[in-house]
């Protein structure tokens, strides 16, 4: 899986409709302001949104004086304001005659849309804050605990709503690979240390299979490609106990390995606990396979410019994948 385009939020089309909304309403007032006005005076006018505040406040607070305490400004600003709206849409807005203050026709029909260009504006400012304060994380996870995977996604979505996570998964060493070639910021990876990792314990291990011997009493064995830490680990583990063994041939990928157990075929070593999510694996019950091979360290792996925000994340991506997973200490 490629890197995010990190330009294309998930924010987007709702930033993007409200940014068409707020121009409509601009435009309508806009289009209100050259009414009447022709030949070469008729030109596009724009109305500030503090303008459009300035006439609320007047509004909603019954008068110049008391908007200007509730904006924080002097009298004679909201009078300027004010003259400077009117003088855009040519047309008065208060009848400053009547006591107490009311609005003309005008006057009405600007605040009316003014209060929802307040909206919107106020709707596009949070909605861009919202993108800026998102933590975006390329993460690889080890084809050893995608049954974490479900666990995570359900987590971060309640702890890290702002958190936007892409996921790879595959072999550890492909995904080490592609952290050296920043394809990927962070990952999960067992029994491949990298320059820049810290280990968060060790998988133990146990044998899977029940499959017949039917070649010179030699024990089908399932196993990934060479660069999988797992298989060398299987293959070291049955020869320092002497146990006769053949590879699987049909087996190439861990997908491969699970089915060839799952059916019967042949024998390898999994996660401890993999039988508890998967009935259709079992506990091998030969003796002769001899002990688990030894736990394998478990890595957290970062790409050499990998930012603190994404390691903060990843950290938590992490701890919610192994929480099912037996591992021993570091």
């Amino acid at each position: 899986m490629s890197r995010p385009t990190r330009q294309r939020y998930p924010g987007g089309f709702r930033l993007r409709h409200a940014l068409c909304v707020l121009t409509l309403h601009v435009t309508r007032l806009s289009c209100y302001v050259n009414l009447g006005i022709r030949g070469e005076t008729a030109l596009q006018r724009d109305i500030e949104v503090k303008l459009l505040r300035t006439l609320v406040a007047v509004v909603d607070e019954g008068g110049f004086a008391r908007a200007a305490h509730a904006l924080h400004v002097t009298q004679p600003t909201i009078s300027q304001q004010i003259q400077r709206l009117e003088s855009i849409v040519q047309a008065l807005l208060f009848q400053r005659a009547h006591r107490p203050l009311s609005l003309t026709p005008a006057g009405r029909e600007m605040v009316a849309h003014a209060r929802r260009v307040i909206l919107l504006n106020t709707e596009v400012l949070d909605s861009v804050f919202a993108l800026r304060s998102e933590t975006w994380l390329s993460m690889g996870c080890s084809v050893h605990f995608t049954d974490g995977l479900r666990t995570m996604l359900t987590q971060l979505a309640v702890e890290r709503p702002r958190l936007r996570c892409s996921m790879t998964t595959g072999l550890s060493a492909v995904l080490a690979d592609k952290l050296a070639e920043e394809g990927l910021e962070a990952a999960i990876l067992l029994g491949t240390e990298t320059p820049h990792c810290e280990m968060l314990g060790r998988l133990r291990l146990a044998w899977f299979g029940r499959a017949p011997i039917v070649s010179e009493d030699r024990f089908p064995v399932a196993l990934v490609g060479e660069r999988s830490a797992l298989s060398t680990r299987i293959v070291d583990t049955l020869a320092e106990h002497k146990v006769p063994w053949r590879s699987a041939p049909w087996c190439s990928d861990p997908l491969a390995v699970r089915a060839s157990v799952q059916a019967g075929l042949a024998y390898t070593a999994l996660t401890a606990n993999a039988h508890h999510n998967d009935p259709s694996l079992h506990p091998a019950q030969h003796a002769a396979l001899g002990p688990a091979p030894e736990p394998l360290p478990v890595y957290l792996a970062f790409s050499p410019s990998v930012s603190e925000a994404a390691v903060d994340a990843a950290r938590v991506a992490a701890r919610a994948i192994l929480k099912d997973i037996p591992l021993c200490p570091p």
